[in-house]
């Protein structure tokens, strides 16, 4: 009685159980035979009837709510307290997450067990995916006890930041630690990885580091002698300090070299430092300190400080070499310094920026990378602090600028050497304010009448500029054309910075713009006045006197503050005149020819009379020839002209546009046919001679919607007789000659497959121009690839004619033709290229060869520029991920500097 009431109680019990399980699961279906043993999963041909979704509390051990689902069925043991899912299982615990095809979940002993499932073809589906907070596992079977928080997984493979780790068994202790048993180690994310570091024994602690035991290294499944008895790899979940490991390479200015090598510090989570040095073979070192910087919603930067010692080839002579990049029979010591700052624009906020890159002379021929910095002869820097208020009409700002160019001169014996010209502005101060109407300064309120079109603004400019530019005998800069002496660039150091100084040029300038509003005229036209006054204070002023029985001018520098002015007022007249011509055909539906001309007329009174004391008029030669100069030659400033001006402007703007039909019925586009077709002059009423100005002309077209053309030219009216002009218009010879063409400058390009183009620009595919100073390295076509985009092609062409007085013809100064574009000739292969030659001296300028070749997880390039001074290859086969970016081959070599 007592065993069958024991029955009865266990079946109440179990029931009870099951009915509470089936109203929690909702419409959960519990179809699993009970002596189906609890470890084999679901067949794959099982048919899912619905998704269930419980959530289950068992106090005690439990620590949180475990949430699971399964997709087909859920069966609970009563007896063994044992939980099986079926068919896409879920579990959730925590940080915990389980998916698989089968889970077991063993409410005795705390342990979850998962398995995948084999399908028809018996490939292993639905493997188990174990994720605890931000590490993940993948094996064949896996067991997890959520009490102790420790795990066992059989092959696995689990991800630490870029790095995967393939092993036969994993285990997992409770603090986290992982353990491996022949494990594999790799960046590459294939289920076969196409290399891996294999190592009988591993250990991982998550977001720290991995350790080995013996390993060695396997590409493409082939084991390689490469290995060591034990392997320390990081990673750390954040930025970590470490060594650099240098590149290896050869040019022939320095021999072997390693570059790059040093030590990165990561300082906090707003700055790093990266500290580098090269070492030569022939000679020489490289030091180099680097750093990146940002703070959030604020600003961003880097710095950079570069430090080179070349050594002087002991066989090499003067004029031995191909290029001036040599600094012959001494040893070159360069510096170059870069600074970049960029604020985060905040409305009312001061905004300080800064882009400096300056230093020696040869700094980039000698040791750049970067072929647009190694060819380029200026370089600017600027450091500026600019504020404006949404809610005021006053902006201010201060800005220090310099620049360098490099240039020739000649030394003491006559030679042709080469030169650094560099001027500072210490500094350029501005205050400005916004035109306003009179009518706000008392309060009133703007409505829309022409007299609020009366608007008056200020603007200030206070600047010193200083040049290590000196002229010789004078102490100026202006060019004398009786002056036999040359400039000389003095270098700049603490002896001569006095005489630098002393030549420095300090204005400072006012300017009052003044708008009288536009008034419409007979309802077509529109007249514009205008009324504009400028002052400029200066520190000196000149006084000129002819040197008796020379063509030598002596110059007195008159200091202290002085004052020049000018005025002038203007009246624009101008309008828009339209012709459409109906053609009704079958695609053009009409053509459209937009003018719009404009006359204006200026005065402007002769600022270069005496009593203005602007200028002065001097005796130029001892054959009592006289000049008008300026007083304030060669100052920054606004120097008023000599000379009334009473001018008649005009222009006459051209547009032609066609209407034509697309496809869709009923729907036009406009074609442009002539974007532009310009031409502009003026006439001097005032003028004593040559009163009729150069005619500009430009023309802007596009053909076949692809190519472009750009004509601009100047032409002059008047005659010329054995090269001199005369005062008599050109038309008067007879004929139908109104003007001669003086110059012609054209320029043509067109880009094939241009659609490619802008995918590639819209997914930012293309290198960057400005990179942060701790990411300049090799930046080459090869570098940035789009396999997506199977080619492009662009030409561009560029010509420029001047025409020879003496002879009366065009003379071709320069024409130049580029071709750069891209074939991608795989999914794996593409090369990029980019070349310019010279037709008028019939020789190629810089040309850049780039071949990629993607690996998956690895990648290949080679960039190789065939001549010129910047003559150079190299080889590259390195892993993407930047866990193993010292893992790579590289050979490189540069002629720089090459002896005949």
């Amino acid at each position: 009685m007592n065993q069958k009431r024991s029955l009865l109680f266990l079946a109440i019990a179990a029931f009870s159980v099951i009915a509470f399980f089936t109203a929690t699961e909702g419409s959960a279906q519990i179809r699993r035979d009970r002596n189906r043993p609890a470890a084999t999963p679901k067949p794959d041909s099982l048919v899912v009837t619905s998704a269930d979704t419980s959530n289950a509390q068992k106090r005690g051990d439990i620590e949180t709510t475990i949430n699971y689902k399964a997709k087909d069925s859920i069966r609970y043991d009563a007896v063994s307290q044992i939980m099986h899912l079926y068919g896409d299982a879920h579990i959730d615990y925590g940080e915990i997450a389980l998916d698989a095809a089968y889970i077991q979940i063993n409410w005795k002993t705390n342990i979850i067990n998962a398995e995948g499932v084999l399908d028809t073809a018996g490939v292993l589906q639905q493997k188990p995916l174990f994720k605890n907070g931000a590490e993940t596992y993948q094996a064949e079977r896996m067991a997890y006890n959520y009490k102790t928080k420790k795990g066992r997984v059989m092959g696995a493979v689990t991800t630490q930041g870029e790095g995967y780790i393939h092993a036969e068994t994993i285990k997992r202790d409770s603090l986290g630690s992982i353990y491996g048993r022949h494990a594999r180690y790799t960046t590459c994310d294939l289920e076969h990885p196409h290399f891996y570091i294999k190592a009988t024994k591993m250990k991982v602690i998550p977001n720290d580091r991995v350790v080995a035991g013996p390993f060695h290294l396997v590409f493409a499944d082939v084991p390689t002698p490469i290995g060591l008895p034990f392997g320390f790899f990081p990673s750390p979940r954040k930025r970590g300090s470490g060594v650099i490991i240098p590149t290896f390479g050869e040019s022939n200015m320095q021999g072997f070299y390693l570059r790059e090598g040093g030590f990165y510090w990561a300082m906090n989570d707003y700055m790093d430092m990266r500290i580098t040095g090269d070492i030569y073979s022939l000679g020489g070192y490289g030091l180099r300190v680097q750093s990146n910087y940002t703070k959030r919603y604020k600003f961003s930067g880097n710095f950079s400080v570069s430090h080179t010692f070349i050594k002087a080839p002991e066989n090499t002579t003067r004029g031995a070499t191909t290029d001036q990049i040599v600094n012959y029979g001494t040893g070159s010591r360069d510096i170059w310094v870069s600074w970049s700052h960029q604020p985060v624009t905040r409305p009312g906020q001061g905004q300080f920026s800064a882009s400096v890159n300056a230093g020696s002379q040869f700094y980039n021929q000698r040791n750049s990378t970067n072929a647009q910095n190694a060819l380029s002869p200026n370089f600017n820097s600027t450091v500026s602090y600019r504020k404006s208020s949404p809610n005021s009409p006053i902006t201010y700002g201060i800005t220090i600028s310099q620049s360098q160019t490099s240039r020739t001169q000649l030394n003491e014996e006559g030679e042709v050497v080469p030169a650094q010209q560099m001027s500072f502005t210490l500094p350029d101060f501005s205050f400005g304010v916004a035109s306003q109407s009179p009518i706000e300064w008392f309060g009133g309120t703007l409505t829309g009448r022409w007299i609020e079109g009366i608007r008056i603004g200020y603007n200030l400019t206070a600047r010193q500029y200083v040049t290590n530019n000196i002229s010789a005998g004078t102490g100026l800069g202006f060019p004398f054309s009786t002056r036999q002496a040359r400039d000389t660039l003095l270098a700049i150091n603490g002896s001569n910075l006095s005489t630098i100084f002393r030549n420095a040029r300090t204005s400072i300038n006012h300017d009052i713009p003044i708008t009288l509003g536009t008034v419409s005229l007979f309802k077509h036209f529109k007249l514009t006045p205008g009324v504009s006054y400028s002052e400029s204070w200066f520190t000196k002023k000149y006084t000129y006197s002819n040197v008796p029985g020379t063509n030598m001018l002596a110059v007195d520098t008159l200091k202290g503050l002085q004052r020049t002015y000018q005025y002038q007022g203007s009246l624009s007249l101008t309008t828009n005149l339209y012709g459409i011509a109906q053609i009704k055909g079958k695609k053009v539906e009409a053509i459209r020819h937009t003018i719009t001309p404009n006359i204006s007329y200026s005065w402007r009174p002769d600022f270069g009379r005496p009593e203005y004391g602007f200028y002065q008029r001097v005796q130029r030669d001892s054959l009592g020839n006289t000049q008008l100069l300026s007083r304030f030659q060669g100052l920054e400033g606004n120097v008023p002209g000599a000379g009334l001006s009473s001018a008649i402007s005009f222009s006459v703007s051209n547009n032609v546009e066609m209407k034509v039909k697309t496809d869709s019925a009923g729907v036009f586009k406009k074609v442009s046919l002539i974007d532009a077709f310009n031409f502009s002059g003026s006439y001097n009423m005032a003028a004593d001679s040559f009163k009729l100005s150069n005619i500009n002309v430009n023309l802007s077209t596009k053909l076949f919607n692809n190519v472009g053309v750009t004509l601009s030219g100047s032409f002059d009216p008047y005659q010329y007789v054995n090269g001199t002009r005369r005062n008599i218009y050109l038309i008067n010879e007879g004929g139908f000659k109104l003007a001669r063409l003086m110059n012609l400058n054209f320029n043509t390009g067109f880009e094939f497959n241009q659609q490619a183009r802008k995918q590639q620009a819209e997914s930012g595919a293309a290198a960057p121009t400005n990179l942060p100073s701790l990411q300049r390295t090799v930046v080459t076509a090869a570098d940035y690839v789009e396999f997506n985009i199977p080619w492009t092609l662009s030409v561009d062409l560029t010509s420029n004619f001047t025409r020879d007085l003496l002879t009366d013809k065009l003379m071709n100064n320069a024409t130049s033709a580029g071709i750069n574009g891209s074939v991608t000739l795989t999914e794996k292969w593409a090369v990029n290229y980019t070349t310019s030659y010279d037709l008028k001296n019939r020789i190629l300028s810089y040309t850049n060869i780039g071949i990629t070749r993607d690996l998956h997880c690895w990648q290949m390039s080679i960039d190789w520029v065939p001549f010129g001074a910047l003559q150079r290859y190299s080889i590259n086969i390195n892993a993407k991920s930047a866990l193993l970016q010292d893992l790579k081959i590289r050979r490189s070599g540069s002629a720089t500097g090459r002896a005949y």
